[in-house]
């Protein structure tokens, strides 16, 4: 690696508070060593619409009061609702930041878009994930840790099969995932339209890649509103780990919709084949299969259940989910 992209030292201070270190912290100290302080935290933050008109103001007290304001936010949780303002004021914020952070990274600092790629997939993940997992102790209850890791896990799998001359394009895509992760705590749902043969709202129309099969390793759900029309979050479900949902705090897969069933049903591997299984449930599981009643509690018992691809799964009539399979050509080599 050149020297813009060796291994940096640990960005932890001695005796601080470990919720004192958060995603940005780390995500911030990582740009500004590969840029040489071309990137500081006061030039990060205005990529992505914060305070941008104080980082260069005329009077130094003002910009000295700015910097410190945005050390104070850059060290705490609370950085997550600036940016989350920020998003909701220009969904493309992201992108565009990505895109400065990018030529700063690449044409001022000199860091070669390949190395910065392989970078951003293990030591700058290794922090920005203990600076989540940081803020989750800290107090930051909505952040779902095994779910941001298995789907960063799934997107820099993702850049590491890409074509080395798309390198540049794929660190923009890295760098507006790492800000939408440290914002939400999940990744945007572009992933899943990366890596997903089919999603619910293209289910009606030909599918954009050959009919994918599903793999004995790994299969995708996804959770979508009533319409069909957006993506409301997803998960891989690994063979060799029963997938659970249901309203308990420990279900891998934590439905809040009250009409489900504390320990509502589970998607298992057996014998060459995915099932689903009711837990009990109070108010029951069914499977639609090409519009049709493939499988309801009500009339078939609790199962077990063999899911096919692009199978919807419906809890208790009002929580819907999509069961399908990973685009061969994009899908990483582990899930």
């Amino acid at each position: 690696m050149t020297a813009n992209t060796e291994r940096l030292g640990s960005f932890d201070v001695p005796h601080e508070a470990r919720g004192w270190h958060t995603a940005l912290y780390y995500f911030a100290e990582h740009m500004r060593s590969l840029s040489h302080g071309c990137v500081n935290h006061k030039i990060l933050y205005s990529y992505i619409g914060m305070n941008g008109h104080y980082i260069n103001h005329d009077n130094p007290t003002i910009r000295k009061r700015t910097a410190a304001v945005l050390s104070r936010l850059m060290h705490s949780r609370r950085y997550a609702e600036d940016f989350r303002i920020s998003f909701e004021a220009d969904p493309d914020v992201f992108d565009k930041g990505a895109l400065l952070l990018c030529a700063a990274l690449c044409d001022k600092s000199g860091c070669d878009p390949a190395e910065t790629v392989q970078y951003f997939r293990t030591d700058l993940w290794r922090d920005v994930e203990q600076g989540l997992r940081n803020e989750r102790e800290d107090g930051r209850a909505e952040l779902n840790l095994d779910r941001a890791t298995n789907e960063m896990r799934l997107m820099l799998g993702w850049s590491e099969i890409q074509p080395v001359e798309a390198s540049r394009e794929v660190l923009s895509v890295l760098v507006s995932t790492y800000f939408y992760l440290m914002t939400f705590g999940c990744v945007n749902e572009r992933l899943v339209r990366l890596l997903v043969d089919a999603t619910p709202d293209e289910a009606p129309a030909p599918a954009k890649h050959p009919p994918a099969r599903l793999r004995e390793e790994c299969a995708c759900l996804i959770r979508y509103d009533e319409k069909a029309t957006a993506v409301v979050s997803w998960w891989t479900v690994e063979a060799t780990h029963p997938l659970a949902i249901g309203r308990y705090s420990d279900s891998d897969v934590i439905e809040p919709n009250p009409y489900v069933s504390r320990s509502h049903c589970r998607i298992s591997f057996q014998n060459g084949a995915w099932l689903l299984t009711d837990e009990g449930s109070t108010h029951g599981t069914c499977v639609l299969r090409a519009g049709q009643v493939a499988f309801d509690t009500a009339r078939d018992g609790r199962g077990p259940f063999q899911l096919a691809l692009n199978d919807r799964i419906v809890l208790a009539k009002t929580s819907f989910y999509w069961f399908g399979a990973f685009v061969e050509k994009d899908r990483p080599a582990r899930c």
